[in-house]
Parts: C-alpha cells; structure tokens; sequence
C-alpha cells in the first residue's frame, strides 16, 4: 500500500468518524436543551442564554461537525510535523483551544452584518448612571433590549448628535434626593441607545457558515498533509 493511499483511508475513516460522533454529541444536547433554547426565543428576561452564546452554539446544531473535521486534520498534520505522539496531541489540543477562543470572539461578529436600532432612551429604560470625580462626565447604564433570542453585539448610548460622549451631568444629578430625580433629567436629554444585534433567525445561517469555514479549512490541512507525505518521499 502506497503512503498516499494509506493516508487517504486513515483521513477518510477516521475522519468521518469523528465528524460523525461530534454530530451525534450535537443532536443528543441539542435535544436535551430544546427547551430550553424556546424558552430563549421567547422572552429576554429570565435567566435563558441565547443560543448565540459561545458555549452554547459551539456545542449545537451543525457547526460541531465542522470543528471535529478540523481538529482532526489539524492533529494529522502536527503529527506528521512533529513525529511523536504526545507532544502532537497537546500542540493540537492547544491550538484548537485558540482558535475555538479566537473564533467567536474576532471573527463571528463579522461574518453578517449587524441589524442597527436606535430608540429613544426614556427613564424605563435607564438602569443606572455613574458620574466621574471631577463632575464633569456622566455615563448612562441602559437595560437590555427585548430582543428575546438576538445576539446583542452592543449597546451604546449616545447624544442627539451621535456622540458617545453625553457631557456633564444634569444639576439633577448632584442632589442627594436620590436616584430618581436625576434618571428623570437623564431622560429628557435626547439621549438614544444603539443597539447592533443579529436576530434569533440567523442562528442557522451561521451555523451553515461555520461548518463551511472549517471544513474549508480541514481539506486544505488535509492537502498539506499529502504535500508532506510527497515531498518527504521525494
């Protein structure tokens, strides 16, 4: 048996044997936490995590299949490299630690762009204010937006004018009446919340994309494997 034919079945078998039980693992927690993903999808308060939360949507759904093709190949390819064993199972094990951190957090964001909302900030919405040493600078604390199910990327408060700087605080705010008084003047200040979130129905679209992402990436780990094998035979 030729290494080229070798290394095409131990990718192929055990390759797909891995993606298989990543999608098994997958259906069998995405059954089990249904629930409480509808429960998600209909209320924002409560104590219910989006789907979209990195934990929760690295483990659900069909990206996970894409992530053991992936974290095979890449465990392959720094096996070949480094030709032992152990230190190429904890080489692997940390760089797809790294990219499964990295991965959500620098590049997920980015793959669909955001809806953008802007609504009036009234004092319902006002959770809280902090006000700087000097006076000089207030900044508003507004509540979650009902958004149930949404990946809520951000939540700013701005001027009229767009600004994330709101100035100093109103003379409402000095008193020592309380909380109130000044989240009342607060809210008579024009100030808007921006808020760029990606609904609850893009869930799927970016589990779709991800699963391409990283099978793009298998194949090509894969192709570099066999460039290894030919060029060492060469």
């Amino acid at each position: 048996m030729t290494r080229d034919r070798w290394l095409t079945v131990k990718l192929g078998i055990l390759g797909l044997a891995s993606m298989a039980a990543a999608g098994l693992l997958s259906l069998v927690l995405g059954w089990w936490a249904s629930p409480i993903d509808h429960a998600a999808t209909i209320q924002s308060v409560g104590g219910f995590e989006s789907r979209f939360f990195p934990v929760a949507f690295g483990t659900r759904g069909i990206a996970p299949i894409g992530y053991a093709a992936f974290a095979f190949a890449l465990g392959v390819l720094i096996g070949l490299l480094a030709r032992r064993a152990v230190p190429a199972m904890a080489l692997t094990l940390v760089v797809f630690a790294a990219v499964q951190i990295a991965f959500p957090l620098g590049i997920r964001p980015h793959l669909i762009r955001p809806v953008r909302v802007s609504a009036p900030l009234t004092a319902s919405v006002i959770q809280g204010f902090g006000i700087n040493q000097d006076g000089s600078l207030v900044q508003v604390f507004a509540g979650s937006p009902d958004l149930p199910g949404a990946w809520i990327i951000s939540s700013t408060v701005v001027t009229a004018a767009g600004s994330t700087h709101l100035g100093a605080p109103p003379a409402a705010c000095q008193s020592q009446q309380g909380p109130q008084p000044c989240i009342n003047a607060l809210a008579q200040m024009n100030l808007r919340q921006v808020i760029l979130y990606q609904p609850a129905g893009r869930y799927w679209t970016f589990q779709w994309i991800e699963l391409g992402i990283f099978l793009t990436a298998a194949i090509l780990l894969a192709w570099a494997c066999f460039w290894l094998v030919r060029r060492r035979l060469s």
